[in-house]
């Protein structure tokens, strides 16, 4: 029972905070069609970048919890894992100021973010379940 809890509960908190941390895309998206920004609004999402960042990494810890304490059978978790390791690492290498502007745009194209994500999305759904 106790084993069940703490697989339902590092995976409902793990996709909770996922969800959480990437609705920082679309409100980007949308707040792309009203520019200029602003001075408010560019704080706001210099503030949520860092929110963004530190609960994908709080979240990714805890699917990694999840996983560890499936019993091995739930092909649809260690997907959404690589998933979710490849989406940080890409996106660690974009928002590090290290990498040339160019490469970051190759990063982003590579990356298929809303595709990737809503793969995963659904993968960690069916994992969970």
């Amino acid at each position: 029972m106790e084993h069940e809890l703490i697989l339902k509960f590092t995976g409902m908190a793990s996709l909770l905070l996922f969800i959480l941390a990437n609705a920082y895309y679309p409100a980007r998206l949308v707040a792309n069609q009203f520019r200029p920004w602003s001075g408010e609004v560019t704080r706001f999402f210099r503030r949520y970048l860092d929110i963004h960042m530190w609960l994908n990494v709080m979240a990714f810890v805890l699917m990694d919890i999840n996983v560890n304490f499936t019993d091995g059978r739930n092909m649809f978790l260690y997907a959404s894992l690589l998933v979710t390791v490849w989406l940080t690492l890409v996106g660690i290498l974009k928002y590090s100021k290290k990498i040339s502007r160019d490469y970051s745009k190759q990063m982003s194209l590579l990356r298929a973010q809303q595709t990737i994500f809503f793969t995963w999305v659904a993968l960690v759904t069916w994992g969970i379940l």
